[in-house]
């Protein structure tokens, strides 16, 4: 058995379904507000986050782990991309870490292959997450805004991104909720890697927790209520308006991601007789036998040594180092 491939998730978004399944065709916009800690979030961007692009940035946080590079001491080229990265007029910027990853390495760990359309799906999915605007409001009227992550320079072959503050305190240093990403590419079913993650942000390793069906909704859909209003909202799930239909779909979609999940080997759902499902999340078994936790220890010391190592770099491939790409990009004076 494979050794779990952890991720460190950022616990505030457990607040708000901010990636969830989208229909084929044009998408609507994002614009969620939550609270989290004591602050008051808002994330918007020109198109609505789907699943892919939720499974796309727990890849990259897992590959920001393993390369641990940081954009602490900036030179003349970092400091314009940490200025687009952040609007702000202060000297000392916040902490962030960079990465470079080939969209060959991206299709491979998100268990996709690589040729064909795979690259260019990978590179639009990673457009939509640079496009994203956080704003963040604290209790005392201070206001911060940061992109979620920024595209520095990239070709066909790969690309070289920031991540922002909160996502970089979250890897090495903050609190954070453990994804197993073993877990998550075994489901197939959009629905089903959504709640598997809302699920995850939510229960503890060797923890169980009761939730209704329409609670569930909740975390996948945003337009979705926690429960239903009444007899009126019933009696309306059974009528043949586009709403209903829509309702319908989307809880036989849910029950279908329930049983997904129950297959998983460190999930186990059951029924109660109140109609709630009880969801417990155990520990798993190593390869060598003994037993592991499905999460990391939060850890609070920041990393003593830093190192860039690239992906796509290794040009295992034939391909074009992405370092060559960006030497060339940074000899040219006009190049953004």
């Amino acid at each position: 058995m494979p050794p779990d491939r952890i991720v460190r998730y950022d616990p505030a978004l457990a607040a708000a379904p901010l990636f969830q399944p989208v229909w084929r065709g044009e998408r609507t916009r994002l614009d969620r507000s939550f609270s989290f800690g004591g602050i008051e979030w808002r994330w918007r961007g020109p198109e609505q986050l789907g699943i892919a692009e939720q499974s796309l940035l727990l890849v990259l946080l897992e590959l920001a782990r393993e390369q641990e590079s940081f954009a602490e001491e900036a030179d003349e080229q970092t400091r314009h991309i940490v200025s687009e990265l952040y609007d702000m007029g202060e000297q000392r910027r916040p902490r962030t870490a960079e990465l470079t990853v080939s969209f060959y390495e991206l299709c491979k760990r998100l268990n996709l292959h690589a040729g064909g359309s795979a690259g260019s799906q990978r590179r639009s999915e990673l457009k939509r997450l640079c496009e994203v605007t956080v704003w963040s409001r604290c209790e005392d009227g201070v206001e911060f805004q940061s992109r979620l992550l920024t595209w520095q320079v990239g070709n066909r072959q790969g690309v070289r991104v920031l991540l922002n503050w909160r996502l970089t305190e979250v890897l090495f240093g903050g609190q954070f909720s453990a994804v197993c990403l073993n877990e998550r590419l075994e489901l197939r079913s959009e629905c089903a890697r959504a709640l598997h993650c809302a699920l995850s942000l939510r229960i503890r390793v060797d923890g169980t927790m009761s939730f209704h069906l329409n609670k569930l909704a909740s975390y996948v859909w945003a337009d979705m209520e926690p429960r239903y209003a009444g007899k009126r909202q019933k009696e309306r799930a059974y009528s043949d308006t586009p709403a209903a239909i829509a309702q319908r779909r989307r809880r036989r979609d849910l029950l279908n991601a329930v049983d997904e999940i129950a297959h998983l080997s460190a999930w186990s759902i059951k029924s109660t007789p109140s109609g709630a499902l009880r969801i417990s999340r155990r520990t798993t078994i190593s390869k060598e036998g003994a037993l592991e936790r499905a999460t990391v220890p939060v850890v609070s010391a920041r990393p003593t040594a830093t190192r860039k190592r690239s992906v796509a770099g290794e040009s295992q491939d034939g391909q074009v180092s992405i370092w060559q790409m960006l030497a060339s990009a940074a000899a040219s004076p006009g190049t953004r």
